[in-house]
């Protein structure tokens, strides 16, 4: 006999989801605020936006559009976050030594691991909050 078990997720991913979109938000604007921006930092508002909508279906268990989709901007994601730094105009150094600049990306990197993997967790069709959609 199956029992009809709900998902939630933990207060954890519901305190994360409103951090890392605060600190995005103040990260985008920093950008768009140097005269250099151009269509790459476009191109990471669009994928932040549509990725931040995934992040809030994983977070809230409201699951949109369909694994394939999340695969691929999981995919995107990926790219853009390692390829950023060789398209962009704007000096992402900002006066930083070379040591401070990647210790920070690491961080960065780091606080953003759970992000991605809401991505790719909504990407697997038998992810278990595709079960009631």
């Amino acid at each position: 006999m199956q029992q009809n078990q709900t998902i939630s997720r933990s207060t954890w991913w519901k305190v994360y989801f409103f951090f890392i979109t605060s600190i995005s938000i103040l990260g985008l604007a920093s950008y768009f605020s140097d005269p250099k921006h151009g269509w790459p930092e476009y191109l990471s508002l669009i994928v932040w936006v549509v990725s931040t909508a995934g992040l809030f279906g994983y977070v809230f268990l409201r699951p949109t559009l369909t694994p394939k989709f999340w695969l691929s901007i999981h995919s995107i994601n990926i790219v853009l976050a390692l390829g950023y730094s060789f398209i962009t105009k704007i000096d992402l150094q900002a006066g930083l030594t070379v040591t401070e600049f990647y210790i920070t990306t690491a961080i960065g990197f780091a606080l953003s691991l759970p992000a991605y993997y809401s991505l790719y967790a909504l990407s697997k069709p038998t992810n278990s909050i595709w079960k009631n959609v």
